[in-house]
Parts: C-alpha cells; sequence; structure tokens
C-alpha cells in the first residue's frame, strides 16, 4: 500500500504549553521577570503571523526485521533496539513529517543579527515547542482517520532518539514524495530545513500498543521530551 496525506492549519489550531516552555528555559517553579514574560508575549503574538503549520505522512507496508531494524517498502531503517519494540504488530507504518515553516527561520535570525540573544533563546524555544505542537495535531489526525480501519497507532518516534542514528534521515526522506509537498528539505549533514521540523515513524494496526516514552533509557539529552534542566538567566 502507499497512501498520502499532507495538510496545512492553522497557528489557532496548536496547542502551544507555556509552562512546558517555561520549564525549558529553565525556570522550573520560579517564574520569569516581567521583562522576559513581555517578551515571550510579543514573540508569540508575532509568531501567529509568521508560522505556517504543515504535516502530513505516508503510509507505507512493512515489518520488523530482527531485534533493532524495520523494513518499509523496500528501505531498511535502523531504528534501534527500543524504537523497534514499539513498532512491533503493525499493520502499515506511517512515516511523517512535520514544520513550522521558514518563516520562522528567518524571524529567529533578524534576533540574532541584532545581538538580542535573549530574544533568540525564547524564539527558539517557543518554536520547538509549537514544532512538537504541529506533531500532536498530525498524531491525532492520522489516529482519526486510521480508527475507522480497526487500526490503532503507536507513539512517534524520530532518528536522533534512542539509538536511532541521525544519518538514518536520508532513508526515511527517500520514502517521502519527492514533489516537495513535504516542505522540508535535507542538508548535508541530514539536519532539515526548515530547522523547526519533524521526521519520524509511526506504527499503524490492529495490534499495535502505545508504549511509554522511555526517557530514563534514552541517552538523547537534547530531546524535548527530556530537557529539563536547560538554563536561562533571568534578565
Amino acid at each position: 500500500m502507499r497512501e498520502i496525506g499532507y495538510f496545512d492549519c492553522g497557528f489557532d489550531r496548536l496547542s502551544f504549553d507555556l509552562g512546558e516552555a517555561l520549564r525549558l528555559m529553565g525556570y522550573g517553579d520560579y517564574a520569569p521577570s516581567d521583562y522576559v514574560r513581555s517578551l515571550i508575549d510579543k514573540i508569540l503574538d508575532d509568531l501567529r503571523s509568521v508560522v505556517k503549520p504543515h504535516f502530513g505522512y505516508v503510509l507505507l507496508d512493512g515489518y520488523v526485521k530482527g531485534n533493532d531494524r524495520v523494513v518499509v517498502g523496500d528501505v531498511e531503517l535502523a531504528p534501534g533496539r527500543i524504537i523497534t519494540h514499539a513498532m512491533k504488530g503493525a499493520d502499515c507504518y506511517a512515516l511523517f513529517t512535520a514544520t513550522i515553516g521558514g518563516g520562522f527561520d528567518e524571524y529567529c535570525k533578524n534576533y540574532k543579527e541584532a545581538g538580542d540573544m535573549v530574544g533568540a533563546l525564547i524564539a527558539d524555544t517557543l518554536g520547538s515547542v509549537l514544532a512538537e505542537a504541529v506533531v500532536a495535531v498530525l498524531v491525532d489526525t492520522l489516529s482519526k482517520n486510521v480508527e475507522g480501519r480497526g487500526w490503532r497507532i503507536s507513539n512517534n518516534y524520530s532518528p536522533g532518539y534512542c539509538d536511532w542514528p541521525l544519518s538514518d534521515q536520508k532513508r526515511l526522506f527517500s520514502l517521502l514524495p519527492a514533489d516537495g509537498r513535504t516542505g522540508i528539505s535535507l542538508t548535508g549533514s541530514c539536519l532539515m530545513l526548515p530547522v523547526k521540523s519533524v521526521s519520524g515513524i509511526i506504527a499503524v494496526g490492529a495490534s499495535v500498543k502505545k508504549l511509554p516514552y522511555g526517557c530514563a533509557i534514552c541517552k538523547m539529552t537534547s530531546c524535548i521530551k527530556n530537557q529539563k534542566n536547560r538554563k536561562l538567566h533571568k534578565t
């Protein structure tokens, strides 16, 4: 099978968690200063017209191979044992992408060029949270689209998470439409452009079980799901 769906969505559809953003900035139980809070409010207001959420997926047949491989279509991916375990029981797999668009990259560049590192860091953090919010819309859309077939979905997993090497981005992207509808390209070092973009895999099927995320056993300290100690100097 090969089933493709790509969608635009409005900013207002994104569920933004300010508390999560503040935790990623290192505030924990502390409140930001009035200056930082006003800057957060300004940047969020700016981003309403800057961010252009876009997401989608390709459904393909596949199977688990051994303990650490998943074959999707005619491509063998190497996501490692943790993610491969979560891929078991699938009838097919969704290879997905999600982005908040290239306008955000230009917006952040303005802060950096002005030497405003606090503004740049706040914008970068808000962009990360918004990108995850786009993924949440994608997951909800996919779940609703397949539930009529009696299928469930797993959590989403991306290259760079757990033991899945970032270099597998090339193989994952080889399974996506080549007509530009993803709105995302890869650099030579397998980073995505626009910067605030996410790609990955989701297991889909009647026997799929959604397992808890394994942050305690994942080695990726830079993951947004595991960034609880990141610090931002109060201004």
